[in-house]
């Protein structure tokens, strides 16, 4: 027996020998009642976009990957996590801005924690409305980690209703008179 032998490996364990997925961000076949396994498992791994003078924009429904990456190179970029479904646990986000603009707006109930350097840019966390950082809970963290050279990296914390509640009320649905 050779000294890299693995007797205990099952490949079938690991789904390597899966047909049906031809690519690690295609779905995952549906499991029997029986040998049912946490929806989490079916989550790629990690994605991302890339915008080199355009724009690219993620909204609405959509599932956050654990690893996701946004490039912006004299470009934008928008990921709205408001209505998508984040896994439990921790999801990081690499963001670069290159002469550009990545944007990222987050639900109150999500903690977010920040860890980007900025050279002539901005790498900046807000809190806007009613959010602040006592809202979230320490089930669902995203880390938004990277660098902004001469470009900015924003995240913002808002709920999904805010803008539409400023809008038709002028700002004082808060309390404000």
């Amino acid at each position: 027996m050779s000294r890299n032998a693995m007797p205990d490996f099952k490949a079938e364990d690991y789904r390597l020998t899966d047909a049906q997925r031809t690519s690690q961000f295609a779905a995952a076949p549906v499991a029997p009642s029986d040998q049912a396994q946490l929806a989490e498992n079916t989550r790629a791994s990690q994605a991302g976009v890339v915008s080199f003078l355009s724009s690219t924009e993620r909204e609405g429904r959509w599932q956050v990957p654990r690893h996701f990456r946004a490039l912006a190179v004299l470009g934008n970029v928008e990921l709205d996590l408001r209505e998508a479904e984040v896994g439990y646990g921790l999801s990081v986000i690499e963001a670069v801005a290159v002469l550009g603009n990545v944007e990222i707006k987050v639900s109150p109930e999500i903690t977010v924690e920040c860890d980007g350097d900025s050279l002539m840019g901005t790498f900046t966390l807000r809190y806007e409305g009613r959010a602040s950082p006592s809202m979230a809970s320490r089930e669902k963290i995203v880390r938004v980690t990277g660098s902004a050279y001469a470009g900015a990296v924003t995240v913002i914390v808002k709920g999904p209703d805010e803008d539409f509640l400023t809008r038709i009320t002028g700002g004082r649905w808060r309390g404000d008179s």
